[in-house]
C-alpha cells in the first residue's frame, strides 16, 4: 500500500517514475539507431569483423557495440589493470533529437556535477574482474566497458551505445544513455 501511495505521489508532483525514464531511454536508443541507420546484429560475427554500420547487441545487458579494430591478440586476464581512453561521447537522448554535439571529454563541464576534471589524455583505469573498480562518482568508468573484453583484446577500438543501467555512476543516476566514439583499450597488465 505504501508503494502505491509513493508512486501516486511521485506522479502527482510531476516527476517521472523510473519506469517512465527507462521507457524514454529505450525510445531514445531506438531513435539513435534509426537516425544513424545502424544495423543491429543478434549474433557476434564469427570472424569478429563488423561492417561500417553494424553493431552487436548483448542479450543480457543491452549493450550495443561495434568493433572497429579487434586489437593485438593479447586477451585480458582476471586481475589485469585495464586502461581505457575515448575520443568523444554523446548523450543519446540529445543525439536522437538531432543534437550532433560531440563532447570532448573530459572538457565537458556538464558531464560530472562533482567538477572532476582529469588532465588531458588521462586514461581511465579499472581492474578486470573486480566490479568495485567499474564505477566511480568521479570517472566515466562503467560496467559496459568490461563486457566487450570477452570478444576483443588489448588495443581494440570500439564504438558503444551504453544504456544507463550499465553506464557510469552519473549516467546511471540520471538514467542517461551515452554513445562513446573510438573507445580504446590501451593497456592490459
Amino acid at each position: 500500500m505504501l508503494a502505491v501511495v509513493s508512486c501516486i505521489s511521485i506522479s502527482c508532483n510531476g516527476k517521472k517514475t523510473l519506469q517512465e525514464l527507462l521507457q524514454e531511454e529505450r525510445k531514445a536508443i531506438d531513435r539513435f539507431i534509426t537516425v544513424n541507420d545502424l544495423v543491429i546484429l543478434r549474433e557476434y560475427p564469427k570472424d569478429g569483423v563488423f561492417k561500417e554500420k553494424e553493431y552487436f547487441r548483448t542479450e543480457a545487458d543491452g549493450l550495443f557495440f561495434q568493433v572497429v579494430d579487434s586489437g593485438n591478440g593479447i586477451r585480458a586476464q582476471v586481475l589485469d589493470d585495464i586502461s581505457v581512453r575515448f575520443e568523444y561521447f554523446q548523450y543519446v537522448k540529445k543525439a536522437a533529437t538531432g543534437d550532433t554535439t560531440k563532447y570532448d571529454f573530459p572538457y565537458s563541464p556538464t558531464y560530472f556535477e562533482t567538477g572532476y576534471m582529469p588532465p588531458l589524455g588521462q586514461p581511465y583505469p579499472f581492474v578486470y574482474g573486480i566490479s568495485q573498480t567499474y564505477s566511480s562518482s568521479s570517472s566515466p568508468v562503467c560496467r559496459a566497458w568490461v563486457i566487450p573484453l570477452l570478444y576483443v583484446s588489448e588495443g581494440a577500438v570500439l564504438n558503444m551505445i551504453v544504456p544507463s543501467t550499465i553506464g557510469s555512476y552519473t549516467d546511471y543516476n540520471k538514467v542517461t544513455p551515452v554513445f562513446y566514439g573510438n573507445l580504446r583499450y590501451t593497456r592490459f597488465n
